[in-house]
């Protein structure tokens, strides 16, 4: 197997993926030997603030072994997750814990797996505890659950923190959010991130008011077909809409009455400003970045709209890989596009976002900011390095701030496309087409690496991809290790190209393999979201720097068997095998507009 600089290239669009939608104290699987539930001493002064980011909060968990492997493997099918067709009949188990969070012990704590596909992880799963679900009533310094973010896209553990933060300093409401040390079954977990939930508890203490529809979005926007995609998760025996189909009416309205009708279903002056803040982190896993991770709230009080934050672990990124060109000014949301199409409400945007660069956007206490998670933490230096870069800079590379990057895209210095979900009913109704695939490689010396693999392809054709004769054809190796480290823990990716038959091997073929770190040994792995799961590619032209790809099928189900781990050099092989089933992901038709 030779080096993989040019397919490093080649495959820089296909790796990237292993991201969507993904410590320092990154997370030790070092076990005890006993089965004692091991509470060390208290780290820090323990305050009444259970959102204290002074210190990570230290939460130990003890549950029956086999509920906590049943927890691990938890999660959406790949396929499932990515497809555009939603799917509501997916649900976490719920299991017992023993708790001890900064010395006060808790019994009967129910506990479950969260994440939704980037957050997805074996290794270091991110969990959910509610207080109240077997003793009713009870809270633990006034809250009745906590949600524990993994930072799986995140190693660092800065970005949720300081995203919220930034929210708040704008004016906007977003959930409180702090640092914590978690163990569970005295496996160290590393550090993760506590974000306050939305629930009825931060309604009434933001809003006043309780009782309105508060709205869930994963990949939504607002259209009188679209609006299915939003999850009620309040007043769920109403299921009262209305209110969602009289918001996305306004979108259909043209000039004045528009932005006249609009104000009387949202603070416009508060959505220009929440949409600059999501601009400003680079937060592109968002409302008006990916139409992605956030709350709607319909407030009685005042009859309007609120737009809450989510799923911030991938803000200070900026780029969306799937959406190419659509930073940093993000308009991928019909209500953002709407407004950024205006030239009184783009002016209002500019100005917000400038008045942000001004009063928040201050490089120094940013960067002080990430010292002080780093001495929380003791995370390594080269974990923050990518979020310096975002915020400074960085001359060696060529990256530049995001205060400069933004200043240029207002003038119109950075060439911009947005990406619209059509307003258009779905065939969900129809059944998915599962198929076969599998694999049989390994590496060799001198760029001889060998192997198939096997897979119908959506013409219904079979396809025997050879490893061995890609050198044959081209100068690409077929076998290739890579290790990304931007997320935590790091996914190793091997890379398959194959030429197939039929006709008389002209066609390439990319199988992209995702295998976290922890996994990556000798043995057997189950396919578990993106974490350990795979891709299939048909090369459309190898001539582009990265290739041009087309993604016909990923991961259903199925294992990864390895019986050399290596990175392919000389002295450290990779053989294995594959046998999974995939299918093919139905992804929107965006709208496409260019600037």
């Amino acid at each position: 197997m030779a080096q993989p600089s040019k397919l490093s290239l080649l495959l820089a669009s296909a790796l990237s993926l292993s991201s969507i939608s993904l410590i320092g104290c990154g997370g030790s699987t070092q076990t005890k030997d006993d089965d004692a539930f091991f509470v060390p001493i208290i780290e820090g002064d323990i305050s009444e603030d259970v959102f204290d980011d002074q210190r990570r909060l230290q939460i130990y968990l003890k549950m029956p072994a086999d509920d906590f492997a049943k927890l691990r493997s938890e999660g959406r099918e790949l396929d499932v997750a990515m497809d555009q067709c939603p799917s509501t009949d997916f649900e976490y188990t719920d299991f017992k814990a023993l708790a001890n969070i900064d010395g006060e012990e808790l019994t009967n704590v129910a506990i479950r797996k969260k994440g939704y596909l980037g957050s997805l992880s074996t290794a270091r799963p991110s969990i959910k505890l509610n207080f109240d679900t077997h003793q009713e009533g009870r809270t633990y310094k006034t809250l009745k659950r906590m949600t524990l973010n993994n930072d799986r896209q995140d190693p660092s553990h800065s970005h949720q923190c300081m995203a919220y933060d930034l929210y708040r300093a704008a004016g906007i409401i977003a959930p409180r959010c702090n640092l914590a040390h978690v163990v569970i079954n005295n496996e160290d977990m590393g550090t993760y991130t506590h974000v306050e939930s939305i629930k009825k508890p931060f309604l009434e203490r933001n809003f006043n008011n309780k009782s309105g529809n508060l709205y869930e979005a994963q990949i939504a926007d607002l259209g009188s077909e679209l609006n299915h995609r939003f999850e009620l998760k309040t007043n769920k025996t109403a299921n009262d809409r209305s209110d969602l189909d009289d918001l996305a009416a306004v979108l259909q309205l043209e000039g004045d009455e528009f932005l006249t009708q609009l104000a009387q279903h949202i603070d416009v002056n508060e959505f220009i400003t929440y949409w600059a803040v999501e601009t400003l982190i680079g937060h592109w896993d968002s409302a008006t970045g990916n139409t992605n991770n956030f709350y709607l709230y319909h407030n009685p009080e005042d009859d309007l709209f609120h737009f809450i934050p989510w799923g911030t672990d991938s803000a200070f990124t900026s780029d969306n890989a799937f959406k190419p060109d659509s930073a940093p000014l993000y308009k991928n949301f019909s209500l953002a596009k709407r407004l950024y199409d205006i030239e009184q409400t783009r002016i209002q945007y500019f100005s917000a976002i400038n008045t942000l660069l001004t009063d928040h956007w201050i490089e120094e206490d940013l960067l002080a900011k990430l010292d002080q998670i780093q001495a929380i933490t003791d995370t390594p230096t080269s974990d923050f390095q990518s979020m310096k870069d975002f915020i400074t800079g960085n001359e060696s590379s060529g990256q530049v701030s995001q205060r400069d990057h933004l200043t240029l895209a207002m003038v119109g210095g950075v060439a911009q496309t947005s990406y619209l979900l059509p307003d258009s009913s779905i065939d969900c109704a129809s059944d998915k087409m599962i198929t076969s695939l599998s694999a049989e490689f390994e590496s060799k010396d001198d760029n001889n690496d060998e192997g198939t693999f096997i897979f119908t392809d959506n013409q219904g054709i079979r396809r025997v991809a050879s490893m061995t004769l890609v050198p044959l054809f081209s100068d690409f190796d077929s076998l290739a290790y890579l290790e990304d480290e931007s997320t935590s823990p790091p996914v190793i990716g091997l890379t398959f190209i194959g030429a197939a038959t039929p006709p008389l091997y002209k066609d390439s073929y990319i199988l992209q393999v995702f295998i976290e770190k922890p996994n990556y040994q000798p043995g057997s792995s189950k396919l578990h979201g993106i974490a350990n799961n795979l891709m299939l590619f048909k090369v459309i032209d190898n001539t582009t720097i990265p290739a041009k790809l087309e993604l016909i099928n990923v991961g259903h189900s199925g294992t990864i068997e390895l019986s050399k781990a290596g990175t392919g050099d000389s002295s450290s092989a990779i053989k294995g095998s594959i046998s999974a089933q995939m299918s093919p992901v139905r992804v929107p038709n965006y709208m496409i507009t260019e600037y």
